[in-house]
């Protein structure tokens, strides 16, 4: 059984925590790993590598689509940002990774429906984000979704400072720490999680960089491509 916070960022994107504090952090929580997850870059790999130690580092992408972001894990290069959702699940699923949809009934930050997401590929639903706002109501929210669909579910703390690594995280039971397995289990459900919420002083400290990133796409473009997966 492994605990792996499966949505974690650095300074390489937008997060205030080094790779090392990450890492650092980590451990110090009793985690077993994390999928490192930057906003639309895998710069982060490399330290994460050198510095990981016996800690599991699941690579990862958190991937800007037109339709809305999802968690590529298990993937060797980066998915170029601003693809239609159906192209970048493609383009990660021929790397053998995974696809998760991240905070997805939280408006402000999914815009893909319920519908749709029956259309897609994917392969879990986040339920719970430590920084998630009302995180019980959202949290029910998402279990629901996620047993409609019949998908698994998964937990991250969606880090963006040191202090939050493993606020939330997933536990998976994997036949063994390798990544191949690991995302196999994600994929069969052989998951729980172990969740708490974020303080409140780093979700308002993370509030305005949200804010300047949902005004950087028009609505009016964003309605337009919100159910469109081709």
């Amino acid at each position: 059984m492994l605990k792996i916070d499966l949505h974690v960022h650095t300074w390489y994107s937008d997060s205030r925590a080094s790779v090392k504090e990450v890492i650092d952090e980590a451990r110090r929580k009793g985690l077993n790993g994390i999928a490192i997850t930057d906003h639309n870059t895998m710069d982060a790999l490399k330290d994460a590598k050198r510095l990981k130690g016996n800690l599991i580092i699941i690579p990862g992408e958190e991937v800007w689509t037109c339709q809305g972001e999802i968690l590529a894990l298990g993937i060797r290069k980066p998915i170029r940002k601003g693809l239609r959702i159906m192209d970048a699940i493609r383009r990660v699923h021929s790397q053998n990774g995974i696809v998760i949809i991240p905070h997805p009934t939280i408006p402000i930050f999914s815009r893909i429906k319920e519908e749709t997401l029956r259309k897609l590929p994917i392969d879990g639903i986040e339920a719970f984000s430590a920084m998630t706002p009302l995180p019980r109501y959202f949290l029910k929210k998402n279990i629901n979704l996620a047993l409609r669909l019949k998908l698994p579910i998964v937990a991250g703390s969606d880090s963006h400072f040191k202090e939050t690594v493993g606020d939330a995280y997933t536990i998976i039971d994997s036949k063994s720490s390798c990544i191949e397995d690991i995302l196999d289990a994600i994929k069969l459900g052989k998951t729980k999680i172990g969740c708490k919420p974020s303080s409140w002083k780093f979700k308002v400290k993370i509030a305005p960089g949200i804010m300047i990133s949902l005004l950087k796409t028009p609505l009016t473009y964003k309605s337009y491509l919100a159910n469109r997966i081709y």
